[in-house]
C-alpha cells in the first residue's frame, strides 16, 4: 500500500469537501495498513473488510470489521457514503466487477487506488523493474495467499486508464452525469527490486529515485500511483431524456419530440 500517496489524496478530498470525517466508509480488500491511513486522515466511521480466511475476529478498532468478498458484497445499494480500495482490485479475477460492486454500495463515491496503464509502466515491465504478475505478493504471504482472489496463484496486475474507469462506471450507472477526479503519484517497485538476486537490478533503485521524481514532476500521468474517484450525481440529476415518477426512472416521452422520426419508422429503430 502506498501509504503517503493514499493519505495525501484522502486529505485532498477532505479539503475539497468530497470526503468528511464523519461520513461512512467501507474499505474492501483492506487490513491494518488501511486502518493506519484512515486514523491518520481522521476518518471516524469506517468498516474494514476482506475475504482473507486468516482473519478470525480481527481487531481493527476503533473501526468495524466485516468479512466480505469484494466481487459480491452483501450490503444493500447505497449502504455507505464512500467505498474505498487500495491495490485490491487487481487481486480480483474480475476487477471491473469489484469496481461496480463498490459503486453500487456507495451513496456518494467510489475511491480507488490502483496502478495506471502508462507507457512508462509498460517499459518498466519489459525491463524487469515491474511485473505483469504479482509473484512477490505470494512469496511474501508464505506461498499460500496474496494472489488472485487471495489464493496462492499470482494475479495479473490489471492497470487502469482514466477513460476506462469512466466508461466502466457510466455503463453501470446510465441515469445521470457521474463526476470523476484523478490524482497521480510515484511509487517505486523497491520491494520487487530488493527481492532480485541480480545486484544490477538492486542497484537500479538508487538511480530510479531521482528519475522517478523528475517524471512525477514533468509527466504526472506517467506515474504509477493512480487514484480514481467516481462520484454519483444527486438523485434529481438525471440526463435530460430521463424522468423520475412513481414507477421509478424512465424515459421522458416528451424528449422524443426533439427528434425527427421518418414516416413509417416509428418504434422500429433497430429493425
Amino acid at each position: 500500500m502506498r501509504y503517503e500517496f493514499v493519505l495525501a489524496t484522502l486529505k485532498k478530498l477532505m479539503a475539497q469537501g468530497q470526503l468528511a470525517p464523519d461520513e461512512s466508509v467501507l474499505a474492501i480488500c483492506a487490513a491494518a495498513p488501511e486502518q493506519r491511513v484512515f486514523q491518520a486522515a481522521g476518518l471516524r466511521v469506517v468498516t474494514i473488510s476482506n475475504l482473507d480466511d486468516r482473519f478470525v475476529k480481527p481487531d481493527f478498532s476503533p473501526y468495524a470489521w466485516s468479512y466480505q468478498n469484494a466481487q459480491k458484497l452483501s450490503f444493500e445499494d447505497n449502504s455507505f457514503d464512500h467505498v474505498f480500495v487500495s491495490d485490491g482490485l487487481h487481486h480480483c479475477d474480475s476487477p471491473h466487477g469489484a469496481l461496480l460492486e463498490m459503486f453500487r454500495v456507495a451513496r456518494k463515491s467510489a475511491i480507488v487506488f490502483e496502478s495506471r496503464d502508462s507507457a512508462l509502466m509498460r517499459l518498466a515491465c519489459r525491463l524487469g523493474l515491474s511485473a505483469d504478475f504479482e509473484v512477490e505478493a505470494v512469496i511474501g504471504s508464505g506461498l499460500t495467499h496474496g494472489g488472485v482472489n487471495n489464493t496462492e496463484i499470482p494475479n495479473f496486475v490489471y492497470r487502469w486508464t482514466e477513460r476506462e474507469f469512466a466508461k466502466t462506471i457510466q455503463c453501470f450507472y446510465p441515469y445521470g452525469p457521474c463526476r470523476f477526479n484523478y490524482f497521480y503519484g510515484m511509487n517505486l517497485p523497491l520491494e520487487r527490486l530488493a527481492m532480485q538476486r541480480s545486484p544490477l537490478k538492486r542497484m537500479v533503485a538508487l538511480v530510479a529515485r531521482p528519475a522517478a521524481s523528475f517524471v512525477e514532476w514533468v509527466l504526472p500521468s506517467q506515474a504509477n500511483s493512480f487514484a480514481m474517484v467516481a462520484r454519483k450525481p444527486a438523485q434529481h440529476e438525471l440526463w435530460p431524456w430521463l424522468e423520475r415518477s412513481e414507477r421509478g426512472v424512465g424515459f421522458r416521452h416528451s424528449f422524443a419530440e426533439t427528434f425527427r422520426q421518418p414516416e413509417g419508422k416509428r418504434g422500429s429503430y433497430f429493425n
